[in-house]
């Protein structure tokens, strides 16, 4: 069996850019943007901006759909790191739910706020102007310093390129919880 790797933080942390490198570490890999699979909704997708009760309902699917991707290819022998941003005691809660059974390793990426906001304001892989997601960012970014579950390695990758953020990764000896 595969390690599976969730990894979150903040809009802007430096997510998917850890996965498409960190994938690049392991002779088979699958790299699982959760945003992606949202986008697969064709008609009646909710918006993450205003949250509402069929927002909440939505992204409920798409975890455990994720979840389930990650188990089917874990168990192919492709390591799955799966990308989302979302309340941390939430995750815990879906991975314990879902994946008790497997070995997840559990990462935050974490930067510093100013340095969370000039990512997002710089960035080009987004359709959308970089200051939507300032309000987002505040506020994400002091809610993941307060919540992180126990057995989360977090990362404050602020100062580090994105080859010191994998070695941390995989040196962490990460423990499945």
């Amino acid at each position: 069996m595969a390690p599976i790797f969730w990894i979150s933080g903040p809009p802007a942390a430096g997510k998917t850019t850890l996965c498409t490198a960190l994938a690049q570490t392991f002779e088979k890999a699958m790299h699982v943007p959760v945003d992606d699979l949202r986008g697969w909704v064709c008609q009646g997708m909710a918006d993450s901006v205003p949250w509402t009760d069929e927002t909440e309902r939505q992204f409920q699917i798409a975890e455990v759909a994720v979840c389930d991707l990650a188990r089917r290819y874990a168990t192919a022998g492709f390591t799955v790191l799966v990308d989302h941003c979302r309340n941390p005691q939430r995750l815990e809660r879906v991975i314990q739910a879902e994946l008790s059974d497997l070995s997840v390793s559990r990462v935050c990426l974490m930067p510093e706020l100013e340095e969370n906001l000039h990512r997002s304001h710089t960035r080009t892989n987004k359709q959308f102007g970089p200051h939507v997601l300032d309000d987002t960012i505040l506020f994400t970014n002091k809610a993941y310093r307060d919540n992180v579950p126990s057995g989360w390695l977090v990362i404050d990758n602020s100062q580090m390129t994105v080859e010191e953020t994998v070695q941390r990764v995989l040196d962490s000896n990460l423990q499945p919880l």
